[in-house]
């Protein structure tokens, strides 16, 4: 059995502010890295034994923090990125409207961006490579990701439709998710509990 533990970088003054971000973009606030360190505080009790990052700076920035504490092994990968908005990046959610680009909610894209379907099929990919590389140890893997991202990748795994994994799934910074990946488990996996923001005491 594989025991992965799924959290979202620390709180950007982007995330405040509804300014889009992507790839590029955010810039970990007083609150994020205050979050981060709450969250070092509960993963004391866990047996971590690899952490496996998305390679954007906001969640490097949030690992970095965490392997001073635990000098864990590391892989960053681009699988787990957030949503590429294209051109959209640096905008204003205010300043423009989502509905008005082309497609279903599924397909729309910014230019030179990504839609929810390839980003979902992302998150299959790297779910299918988590089992093949390490679905066969023991270890507890922690995951620091994105909010979209891991809002698509949970809500795929519990079989939700993408427009209900976006608006009723809830995913905090810096919250905990745990995920047990064991051929006992009917679909070869569970979840513990999704969300888990009790360490979060502000």
């Amino acid at each position: 059995m594989v025991r992965i533990l799924i959290t979202r970088h620390g709180q950007t003054k982007q995330n405040v502010d509804g300014t889009v971000q992507g790839k590029e973009h955010g810039e970990i606030n007083e609150k994020g890295f205050a979050q981060i360190k709450e969250l070092i505080k509960r993963l004391k009790s866990e047996e971590v034994d690899r952490i496996i990052s998305s390679d954007i700076s906001r969640c490097k920035i949030t690992t970095e923090k965490i392997l001073k504490e635990k000098k864990l092994p590391i892989e960053y990968t681009s699988l787990i990125r957030e949503k590429d908005n294209g051109s959209l990046v640096g905008k204003n959610h205010r300043d423009f409207s989502w509905d008005d680009l082309q497609g279903t909610f599924e397909t729309r894209k910014a230019p030179d961006g990504e839609n929810l379907e390839e980003v979902r099929e992302r998150g299959k990919k790297f779910f299918e490579d988590l089992k093949e590389k390490y679905g066969e140890s023991n270890e507890t893997i922690l995951i620091v990701s994105h909010g979209a991202f891991l809002k698509v990748f949970i809500g795929n795994l519990l079989g939700m439709k993408t427009y209900d994994s976006i608006f009723k799934l809830f995913v905090e910074h810096c919250s905990l998710t745990e995920l047990e990946i064991n051929k006992k488990h009917k679909e070869g996996y569970r979840f513990n509990f999704i969300n888990d923001v009790s360490h979060l005491t502000f």
